[in-house]
Formats: C-alpha cells, sequence, structure tokens
C-alpha cells in the first residue's frame, strides 16, 4: 500500500480557513445562547405611583435634560419623561421651547417629596434671556423629577409620601 499522496498547499490552507470561520460562529452561537433574551432598554423606565404605571423617556445626560420635553407637541397618555440626577437637590426647571402644560413629581427615596401641578407654558415670544420664563422647584430636594402631561397628577390623586416604583430599577 503506498501513502495517500500529500495535500496541495492551497487545500490545506482553505481547509484551515473553512475550520477557523465553523469555530468562530459556533463560538458566537454560545455566546448569544448565554445571552439574556432581552436586556434591558436604558433609555426608558415605567414608573409605578399608587395604580398607576407611567411609561417615561429618561432624561440623564445633561443634554437630555437640557432638552427635555422643549420642541414637543404633546405627550400620550401615562407616558412622561424621568430625570435623573446624581444627588438630591431642589433641582431648579424651566419651560424653555414648552408647547403644552405639565405637572412635576418630585421623587427621592422611593416616594413622592413634593408635586407641581398645571404648570403652563411660556407665551410663544419669551426667550430664555428674557427673564420672563417661569421655573419651578420642589420645596424639598429630590433625586428623580417625572414630567408628566398636566392633570396626570389629579387624574391618578397622586399625593407627597407616595411610594413610587422604577423599573428596571435605576442604577
Amino acid at each position: 500500500m503506498s501513502a495517500p499522496p500529500a495535500p496541495e498547499p492551497t487545500r490545506v490552507r482553505s481547509f484551515a480557513r473553512a475550520a477557523l470561520l465553523l469555530a468562530t460562529l459556533c463560538l458566537a452561537a454560545c455566546d448569544d445562547a448565554r445571552a439574556p433574551a432581552t436586556s434591558p432598554d436604558r433609555t426608558r423606565a415605567t414608573v409605578t405611583i399608587g395604580d398607576a404605571r407611567i411609561d417615561a423617556e429618561l432624561a440623564r445626560t445633561s443634554a437630555e435634560k437640557q432638552l427635555g420635553l422643549g420642541g414637543r407637541t404633546g405627550l400620550a397618555p401615562d407616558t412622561g419623561m424621568l430625570f435623573v440626577f446624581d444627588e438630591p437637590d431642589r433641582h431648579l426647571f424651566w419651560m424653555l421651547d414648552m408647547q403644552f402644560a405639565l405637572d412635576f413629581v418630585w421623587i427621592r427615596d422611593d416616594r413622592v417629596v413634593d408635586l407641581t401641578p398645571d404648570v403652563p407654558p411660556p407665551p410663544p415670544d419669551v426667550d430664555a434671556g428674557s427673564g420672563l420664563l417661569r421655573q419651578v422647584s420642589p420645596r424639598a430636594p429630590a433625586v428623580l423629577v417625572l414630567e408628566v402631561a398636566a392633570g396626570t397628577i389629579a387624574k391618578h390623586g397622586w399625593k407627597i409620601g407616595d411610594a413610587v416604583a422604577i423599573e428596571p430599577p435605576l442604577p
């Protein structure tokens, strides 16, 4: 019996490339199988106060906080924006470029610490430098601020001291 002929160098390289590609695909599939089916959306959270659940867009960065809901024409029912701060404080908000009225819910330690209902938008000709922009802040330090459409506080009967739950939990 004679030994099989030596493989040609190009065939060996092609086989090695195919084997490497197959191994890479297998590893990627294994990683996908271990990953959770869905990762939490870090741009949104559900805020629950009493029986009400609010789908909230998160504002974490300075740019997101500065823009806020400005320039929008309204909010769908039971939606809002949740501003996330590093430290509790009497954070100051203004209504620059707002086109509709808002309710503010000030939150700290999983409780409502203040409520500011029915804050109207500014007149169309008011700009940031005029000094005529209405500013709102809480009576007690807050670390989270939930902005919702005006009337939401009254609709749900929220009160200072109400428990607040946020899903997924904020880091």
